[in-house]
């Protein structure tokens, strides 16, 4: 017991840390939580299990964090329909029990979406039939995404992986000094990077909605739960053919949202480029990964310990 104690630590303190530098400068979560991974030695499956599932926790308790969720106020199970996800889980279980915890999940999801949809004022709510394409592509990208990443060789694996934080990071500068760039396909680019979750686990789905637009595109307060969207079928992905369910992910997870809240999040200005501060630490980030160069060891000895009985 104590043995995996141990090891979850430092995943922890990895959350606290991570919520922490975010806050004080922006950069996405992802940013710092990828490159750290890598340089500890994960390799390809273990990064994407680990992200998928960090991302739906932790954008959940981003949109939590100053909302109270009543189970009487939720949108498609409210009182006691919150019974139906409950009992569907059961009975597919019964049957095929990863089936018990995908329908469970999807529900969650689902829910999650509707919530922070209705949130929205009707005035600024974008078209639900946008709301929709957009999370099936978000889906598609990051279904496949998951099912490809692994299969970069190990060697290239880490240089690729930077080289996305540096795109996205890159875009967001970009946008931010022009603020009329890409606005037809402005969800449409969102999305398409979930391509970049799926394969190595960076995401930056808070970004848009900082961003300063000549005319703001009423879907970035919807990218982030897009992004849950995406972020469960990639994970959908990964347990059906690599048959991988990351603990450490939860444990992070729970890290980051307890330095959320003794935190709190970066507030964006609503006016001027995007964060030079969010910019230099994914920047360095992706240098500290090039210079150690990691060797992908994996974590199969972490994931042996937290899979094993406690007694032993």
């Amino acid at each position: 017991m104590l043995e995996i104690i141990s090891a979850l630590i430092p995943f922890f303190l990895l959350g606290i840390a991570a919520a922490g530098l975010s806050r004080v400068s922006g950069v996405a979560l992802s940013m710092i939580i990828v490159p750290t991974l890598l340089i500890w030695g994960a390799n390809a499956i273990d990064v994407i299990a680990f992200m998928l599932l960090f991302v739906v926790y932790n954008n959940f308790t981003m949109e939590t964090q100053d909302v109270r969720l009543d189970y009487k106020d939720l949108v498609l199970f409210p009182k006691w329909r919150l019974c139906i996800p409950f009992i569907l889980s059961l009975v597919a279980a019964f049957f095929v029990p990863a089936a018990g915890i995908a329908i469970f999940m999807a529900c969650f999801v689902l829910e999650l979406l509707a919530t922070v949809y209705k949130r929205i004022p009707e005035n600024k709510r974008p078209r639900l039939h946008r709301v929709i394409v957009t999370s099936v592509l978000s889906a598609v990208v990051t279904a496949v995404g998951a099912y490809a990443g692994p299969k970069i060789p190990s060697e290239y694996y880490f240089i690729c992986a930077g080289l996305a934080i540096l795109i996205i990071t890159g875009f967001a500068w970009y946008v931010g000094n022009h603020r009329d760039a890409f606005r037809g396909a402005w969800e449409t680019i969102w999305a398409d990077f979930n391509l970049f979750l799926g394969m190595f686990g960076v995401e930056a789905s808070y970004y848009p909605a900082a961003l300063t637009r000549s005319i703001p595109n009423p879907m970035d307060r919807m990218l982030p739960m897009i992004t849950v969207v995406g972020g469960y079928a990639g994970l959908m992905v990964v347990f059906g053919v690599y048959n991988i369910f990351s603990i450490p992910s939860l444990i992070t997870a729970i890290g980051a949202a307890i330095g959320i809240r003794l935190f709190g999040m970066y507030e964006f200005p609503r006016h001027g480029s995007f964060s030079f501060l969010a910019i230099g630490f994914a920047v360095a980030a992706v240098v500290c990964l090039y210079l150690v160069s990691p060797t992908p060891v994996g974590f199969d000895h972490i994931n042996t310990l937290v899979s094993q009985p406690i007694g032993q």
